[in-house]
């Protein structure tokens, strides 16, 4: 009998169960599986299927994980879409004599164009003047945090703000940086899917549909920083700082930690 071999892309974790993408048809399944806990969101995971039921709305699977691992060239999600806005220059938050060491350095070139980020932040995508990122991270505990943000990327993949919110969650949960780091990649790779090779603009927090794409390189650089990764957290401050030369997010003060190779604490 033909084995039944299917591929699936990882959107939620469970409790010895995943939930998935079936690639091929586009269905969404419950995934039964004794290596869960070895598998993380956005993976691509093949699996030879054994069983197959419905409950309710739900289509369960069950079966033997024959690999599973990250890739996010393997994602079928669309980038994002983003538009000019002006030319500016790192002058206009900075003195001269200040532009120098590793902020010169950073923010150096003259003028550069600066972009705005058409808005996937999910505000009103299940109803008007709804903003479900808020009320997921309203919710009472992490685990009732994370199930309506996976719920919410599930429905609208380019929703990055829900991915880097379900980071967050592992991430204070000091445990499985590894979903962590696959939930941030995903994130920021769906937002630059579209900009064109060596593309040097400007992504100004102060435009807030720029913000889930900034929160998700912040917190990639947490995620590296913590796991002991000292130049990739160094090379993803220094592209922060370079996005956002305001630093909103105090990428200047990351880089001078992460340079002296301090330790990452909670403080």
């Amino acid at each position: 009998m033909e084995k039944d071999i299917r591929t699936l892309l990882v959107i939620k974790i469970g409790q010895s169960a995943f939930r998935a993408k079936d690639l091929a048809s586009g269905n969404i399944v419950s995934v039964k599986s004794t290596k869960s806990y070895e598998i993380a969101e956005c993976d691509t995971v093949t699996l030879e299927v054994t069983k197959e039921w419905q409950f309710k709305k739900t289509t369960y699977i069950s079966g033997e994980v024959l690999s599973h691992h990250f890739d996010v060239q393997a994602l079928d999600i669309p980038g994002h879409e983003y538009h000019a806005v002006r030319l500016v220059s790192a002058t206009e938050w900075y003195e001269p004599y200040e532009l120098k060491g590793f902020i010169g350095e950073c923010l150096r070139g003259g003028k550069r164009m600066s972009y705005a980020m058409e808005d996937y932040t999910g505000y009103g995508f299940y109803q008007p003047d709804c903003d479900p990122v808020i009320e997921a991270n309203e919710s009472e505990t992490p685990i009732m945090q994370y199930d309506k943000l996976a719920k919410l990327w599930e429905d609208y993949p380019l929703c990055i703000d829900a991915l880097a919110h379900m980071a967050y969650v592992y991430f204070r949960g000091h445990r499985f940086l590894r979903n962590a780091e696959n939930c941030l990649k995903t994130a920021i790779h769906i937002a630059e899917k579209n900009f064109p090779p060596h593309l040097d603009g400007i992504f100004l927090w102060s435009e807030l549909n720029n913000r889930p794409y900034l929160r998700s390189l912040h917190g990639l650089c947490l995620v590296e920083w913590r796991m002991g990764n000292f130049a990739e957290a160094e090379q993803i401050a220094r592209k922060m700082l370079r996005l956002n030369p305001p630093d909103n997010q105090g990428a200047r003060f990351l880089i001078e930690q992460i340079m002296k190779g301090e330790p990452w604490t909670e403080d």
